[in-house]
């Protein structure tokens, strides 16, 4: 019903039009009849109650004539147009004439002021515009004011006519009328959006033929029959001569000149292999004429004197010599007066704050190669590694090959050396260890060298003569790593990626451990242990842990590093107890990283039931700034620990920053006097005055004391005059290795020697401490 009622424009073709117009039509007859069948019948059965037939009758007729405007709808609109004019006349006329209440009756003549609108959407604008001239006669008299005239013998008044009347009159005029107005909008934005995509694929299909017509390789003239040009392409303006506007309308053999010099006769048939001097002295002859369908010709010209051609081939001369000026023949890469460029407009613009890097590849193998192979082969590896190594590059990285077998990379501005290395070492990563040569696998060795501008001072000729001399220090160097040229934080950047990397092979390969030093009291008893952890590389040597614990928080391995030594620590433990032996509590350290790791406490809890550990033995020491990095969860992660039965002490006290309001929320059982102040025991009164202010703030907040770092008599005697509880240091133990701790642990199960027969290890390095 409601897809007959509507109908679908999406079918409706340019030569269907009107009928939107149907739509409209039946949309205010079906409307007019379903929306007012209650105001008819209820009228109906009022006139049946008081007898008044003729209202029924009425009624009827024009319910019959509205069905009869549906039933033309579909077969002649225009007739059911004029079947719902003259029912709308007849509606008002009726209204006005045969109701004797003049308050109802004018309400008629308001009724009929909707024809103009009817009679636009179906017949047009004259008829409408006589419609609202037509009007103006029950307009005016109305404005009359006088009684209107009514047919007493035909009385149609009921005693709800006022509602009745009010009804119809807002159902077609709220409903009726505006849902035909919203169906002629609807099918007009169709009729819009169908447009604009017309005109849009029109456009498209207009600049695809502008293009293809500009750029069809040749001069291209379009005619029409009588020969009179219509366009023409850039090529065929600049071989007639003059301008595009002045060549089109006029005659195409007017644009010629006769052999004779006088201009071509404009008659002249317009036909393929035609020659004629051209107004430039050149000449031109038609090459090919095609006829398209509209009776326009396609003409295709040629200068047959080759000027052009000439003039072409000198202009791709000079492109090829100036491509050869700043390219290389063999890899299609920029050469280095090219590079020479591209430095120096990157230096020119270079922020103060960022850097620039060159790095050099040299080419090793191809020396190889070459004797095994031959040259071609040769040629053909540098070619190859020159693709590999610009495929391996961002878009938008300058490459070029700086000489023989030496490629130059210039890296985006970085803001630090470091960030630099690591996009080198990510590129030579990404760089192939061997290239099949027409089936010879040839290995890639390379050799890397990095040279850094800071500064737009610096001139091209230098950056490159850097990273020249940092890629024939790499070259000499026994391994195959990048090679920073000298500047004073080079060695670090390279210290700590090696450090980095080595750090990922000695998790792998085991290669830390674990050494553990005790701790005493004031009667040289054992009262504790530290796990120290200890590094010996076996490319690096031994690494200190303060060198390479930093390094390891800052990418992301102490996690690892944390896990294993908390694991290692349970299994000690356990060890010990299974043995026999009475184990001290152990403590280890919770780098700021560690402290507030989201999963720290599951792994505590994990590494603790595995091994079965008491929670009383594990100790754990934090620093001040671990305190302070992530405050709320760094307390709830201590307060956890605390609960489980697991002490916490502030390690390295007073290097760091914290408040003493901050320290006061934390639960901490211990200071830990750092070894720092301690070692100036004897020589620095403000330092005796510090550990004097930390041993009495440890008193008030109940917490003990241990001085670490303890190597003489003269500083244990002070620290024991002060009050302090617990002493850590060569004085008295060195670390020891886990066999070691438990042969003491064994001999003498919580009692350490007197300081005077301190343990010393065979052979124990200081460094380790």
């Amino acid at each position: 019903m409601f897809h007959w009622l509507f109908l679908d424009e999406s079918g409706i073709s340019q030569s269907e039009l009107t009928r939107w117009r149907v739509s409209a039509l039946r949309i205010i007859l079906f409307s007019g009849i379903i929306l007012e069948a209650t105001v008819a019948i209820h009228s109906s059965l009022d006139a049946l109650a008081i007898g008044a037939y003729h209202v029924i009758v009425i009624v009827a007729v024009f319910y019959a004539l509205l069905s009869a405007g549906l039933y033309y709808s579909a077969r002649r609109p225009e007739c059911g147009a004029g079947l719902l004019i003259a029912t709308v006349y007849c509606a008002g006329a009726a209204i006005t004439l045969f109701v004797n209440l003049d308050e109802v009756a004018k309400l008629g003549i308001i009724f009929v002021y909707t024809t103009p609108i009817i009679a636009r959407l179906f017949f047009g604008g004259r008829l409408a515009i006589g419609l609202m001239l037509f009007n103006f006669l029950p307009f005016f008299y109305l404005l009359q004011g006088k009684p209107l005239v009514h047919f007493h013998t035909m009385d149609i008044t009921l005693a709800a006519s006022h509602t009745y009347i009010q009804s119809l009159l807002f159902l077609f005029f709220n409903i009726c009328i505006p849902l035909a107005v919203f169906r002629v909008l609807h099918a007009l934005d169709a009729s819009a959006i169908r447009y604009r995509e017309a005109s849009a694929a029109l456009a498209t299909s207009h600049e695809q033929y502008r293009e293809f017509f500009e750029h069809s390789g040749g001069p291209i003239v379009l005619c029409a029959a009588d020969g009179t040009v219509l366009q023409a392409n850039r090529m065929a303006v600049e071989l007639l001569g003059g301008t595009a506007p002045t060549l089109v309308g006029t005659p195409l053999p007017a644009l010629f000149e006769s052999g004779g010099g006088a201009p071509a006769e404009q008659g002249l048939p317009i036909a393929e292999g035609q020659e004629f001097a051209g107004k430039k002295g050149q000449r031109i002859s038609i090459q090919y004429v095609s006829r398209t369908t509209q009776g326009h010709s396609i003409v295709v010209l040629n200068d047959a004197s080759s000027l052009l051609r000439i003039k072409e081939a000198l202009r791709r001369s000079k492109e090829r010599e100036q491509y050869l000026s700043n390219y290389d023949t063999l890899t299609q890469l920029p050469n280095k007066e090219m590079l020479r460029r591209h430095l120096a407009d990157t230096l020119s613009r270079l922020d103060a704050d960022r850097i620039i890097a060159l790095v050099s590849f040299r080419l090793n193998s191809v020396r190889h190669a070459n004797e095994k192979y031959g040259a071609a082969t040769g040629d053909l590896l540098i070619r190859r590694f020159g693709s590999e190594l610009r495929d391996a590059l961002p878009g938008d990285t300058f490459c070029a090959r700086l000489r023989s077998i030496v490629f130059s990379v210039v890296l985006a501005p970085a803001t630090t050396p470091a960030e630099v290395v690591h996009q080198v070492e990510r590129l030579r990563s990404m760089l192939p260890e061997d290239i099949d040569l027409d089936g010879k696998n040839v290995f890639v060795q390379v050799s890397t060298g990095i040279a850094l501008a800071r500064t737009r001072d610096i001139p091209p000729e230098e950056l490159i003569r850097r990273s020249e001399v940092a890629l024939d220090s790499a070259r000499r160097s026994s391994d195959d790593s990048a090679t920073l040229f000298d500047e004073a934080d080079a060695a670090r950047i390279r210290r700590n990626i090696e450090i980095e990397l080595g750090m990922v092979a000695a998790l792998k390969n085991a290669e830390f451990r674990l050494v553990y030093q005790p701790k005493v009291n004031a009667d040289g008893r054992i009262t504790g242990l530290e796990a120290l952890i200890r590094w010996n590389s076996s490319g690096l040597g031994i690494v200190p842990p303060d060198e390479f614990i930093p390094i390891a928080e800052s990418c992301g391995l102490i996690h690892d590093i944390t896990r294993r030594v908390i694991d290692e620590v349970c299994a000690f433990i356990r060890r010990t107890i299974d043995r026999g032996s009475p184990c001290p509590p152990v403590a280890l350290n919770l780098s700021a990283i560690d402290i507030v790791r989201h999963d720290l406490l599951e792994h505590i809890d994990e590494s603790t039931a595995r091994h079965r550990v008491p929670p009383g033995l594990l100790e754990f020491e934090i620093t001040e700034t671990g305190l302070i990095g992530n405050e709320a969860l760094a307390i709830r992660h201590l307060r956890e620990l605390e609960k489980r039965g697991n002490s916490i002490s502030i390690d390295d006290f007073g290097t760091g920053y914290s408040s003493l309001s901050k320290l006061s929320s934390f639960p901490v059982h211990g200071i830990k006097i750092d070894q720092s102040f301690v070692a100036r025991i004897g020589s620095c009164r403000k330092s005796e005055l510090i550990i004097k202010a930390i041993v009495s703030l440890a008193d008030m907040m109940s917490c003990i004391t241990i001085a670490e770092g303890v190597e003489r008599e003269n500083q244990e005697a002070f620290l024991r005059s002060i009050g302090c509880e617990m002493f850590q240091g060569y004085y008295y133990y060195h670390p020891m290795e886990a066999a070691q701790i438990a042969e003491l642990l064994l001999a003498a199960p919580l009692a350490g020697p007197s300081p005077e027969h301190a343990f010393r290890s065979p052979g124990m390095n200081p460094e380790f401490a």
